[in-house]
C-alpha cells in the first residue's frame, strides 16, 4: 500500500465516522424522548410513594417501557428507511441499545416481579446498566464525555447502595438529570454547532 492509498483509506474511515456521529447526534431525539418518559415515571413514582400506593408503581413503569419500546421501534424503522447505508459502528450501536434496553426490562421489571431481588435494588441495577450504555457509546463514537458519564453512573450505583428509602429515589433523580439529560443535551448542542459551522 502506498502513501496515497493510505491517505484515501484514512479519508474514507474519517467520513464514515463523521456520518456515524451525525446519525447518533440526530438520534439524540430518541434519547430525549426516553428522558421525558423516565422523568414522567420518576414523578409518578414519587407521587405514588407519597400517597403510599406502592402497588401501582410497577404498572407505571410497564406502561412507560411499552411506550418507549414502541417509540424506539418506529423511530428505528423510519430511520433505517431513510439511511442509504449503515456503518459497522451504527450496527454495533443498535445492538448495544437493544442489549441495554433488554437489560433495563429484565432488571427493572421482570426479575423483581419474579422475586429475584427487592424492588429497592432496581435503581441500583438500572444505574449499572446505564453506565455500560454510556461507556460503550463513548468508545464506539469516540466521545470521551460519554465514557466519563458512564463512570458517573457506576459511581452513582455504588452511592445508591448507601442511601435508603425515599432518599434513594431522590438521589437517583439527581443522578438521572446530571448523568443522562445533561450529556444528551450537550451532545445535541455540539452537533448543531458543528453543523452550523459547516
Amino acid at each position: 500500500m502506498n502513501d496515497e492509498q493510505a491517505r484515501r483509506d484514512i479519508q474514507i474511515i474519517k467520513a464514515m465516522l463523521d456520518r456515524t456521529r451525525k446519525a447518533t447526534s440526530e438520534s439524540g431525539t430518541l434519547f430525549i424522548a426516553w428522558g421525558i418518559l423516565i422523568t414522567l415515571g420518576l414523578i409518578s413514582t414519587s407521587i405514588l410513594t407519597h400517597l403510599k400506593k406502592y402497588q401501582w408503581e410497577w404498572l407505571v413503569w410497564v406502561v412507560i417501557t411499552a411506550v418507549g419500546w414502541v417509540t424506539s421501534a418506529v423511530y428505528g424503522y423510519r430511520k433505517d428507511r431513510r439511511a442509504p447505508v449503515k456503518t459497522y459502528i451504527q450496527i454495533a450501536a443498535r445492538h448495544l441499545y437493544i442489549a441495554c434496553g433488554t437489560g433495563f426490562l429484565l432488571v427493572g421489571i421482570l426479575l423483581p416481579r419474579l422475586g429475584a431481588y427487592s424492588y429497592e435494588a432496581i435503581i441500583i441495577l438500572i444505574s449499572a446498566v446505564t453506565g455500560i450504555l454510556f461507556f460503550v457509546m463513548g468508545g464506539l463514537f469516540e466521545w470521551p464525555l460519554l465514557k466519563w458519564f458512564g463512570l458517573v453512573w457506576w459511581v452513582g450505583a455504588v452511592g445508591l447502595t448507601l442511601v435508603k428509602d425515599n432518599n434513594r429515589l431522590i438521589l437517583y433523580t439527581v443522578l438521572f438529570i446530571a448523568a443522562y439529560l445533561v450529556p444528551v443535551f450537550i451532545l445535541r448542542a455540539k452537533y448543531r454547532r458543528e453543523q452550523s459551522s459547516k
